[in-house]
């Protein structure tokens, strides 16, 4: 007496593509939830806020850089331990090149490399950096900038 064939399962195959298709919709869940929000203040934006230390006759340091790499987290750093001494005199402004809120002044600047530094005095005359610069460097371009007040 012949042997009948076995149909083999397809349940494996089944959760197989099951699991592919969960998998694919969790991803786009959480590419949909990454999307930066929209600040809820148009003064929250770095353009406003480097536009508003100029109209004020304030000196300002724009500071461009990303936050993945190497050099702009160096100057991340260098800059948090510098600027606390001179926040009453200098308006930090703190442009993410990858945040699409900063857009419109990244066009305005025309960036080349990051990180970069642009020192505002209370004319609206900037001097530009690129690069790291030394916590030495930084601080004496900012008491020159905070003097010039």
């Amino acid at each position: 007496m012949p042997k009948k064939h076995r149909k083999p399962s397809r349940l494996p195959q089944l959760l197989i593509l099951g699991g592919v298709i969960l998998l694919a919709l969790f991803v786009l869940a959480l590419k949909d939830g990454s999307q930066p929000e929209a600040p809820t203040n148009s003064s929250d934006l770095p353009q406003a806020q480097l536009d508003a230390a100029l109209n004020a006759g304030k000196p300002a340091l724009a500071f461009f850089h990303s936050n993945n790499c190497e050099q702009c987290i160096i100057m991340v750093e260098t800059v948090g331990r510098v600027f606390p001494e001179f926040s009453d005199s200098v308006t930090l402004v703190d442009i993410d090149v990858y945040d699409p809120n900063n857009e419109p002044l990244l066009h305005k600047v025309v960036l080349q490399y990051i990180p970069t530094l642009i020192f505002y005095d209370q004319h609206g005359q900037g001097q530009t950096y690129v690069g790291v610069m030394a916590a030495d460097v930084l601080r004496e371009r900012l008491i020159a900038l905070a003097g010039a007040q």
